[in-house]
């Protein structure tokens, strides 16, 4: 990771401060969940945005969900943020004692695929009706 990164839980103030610099994420953070961030010195480079939900019978436990994972600047990419972020969230979720942490990954971001199958997440395609893969849902069960 980049010796400079802080990656933490980030404030409520952090969080405001993202969505006013980038507004069209409103769509994919909301109120409730957990706000991960990878920050240099004042400024936000990564974030990761994850809510707690249901997982129906027959696992009938709780996941973390992550709706959203992202280092902004392209040239800190490939430098560990991501991973040192989802590894913040998985301590998180083992706390929570949740029963997995999962995302869905589109099969044409190849950049994402390496980085869930470096942090051990399994990977399973969705096939659609007409046979082709869409994406991915990825897993990491505690």
């Amino acid at each position: 990771m980049h010796d400079k990164a802080v990656v933490r839980l980030g404030t409520e103030e952090e969080k405001q401060q993202l969505l006013c610099n980038y507004p069209n994420i409103r769509n994919v953070i909301h109120n409730d969940g957990y706000f991960v961030i990878a920050k240099i010195e004042d400024t936000i480079v990564g974030y990761l945005w994850a809510f707690q939900r249901e997982i129906p019978a027959p696992v009938a436990q709780n996941e973390l969900f992550i709706n959203i994972i992202e280092v902004i600047y392209t040239d800190l990419r490939c430098q560990g943020m991501a991973s040192a972020m989802l590894q913040e969230l998985i301590k998180i979720a083992k706390e929570e004692k949740v029963y997995q942490v999962r995302a869905y990954c589109a099969i044409e971001n190849m950049p994402s695929h390496r980085l869930w199958l470096k942090n051990k997440f399994s990977i399973s395609p969705v096939k659609m009706p007409d046979g082709s893969i869409a994406g991915s849902f990825v897993s990491f069960v505690l």
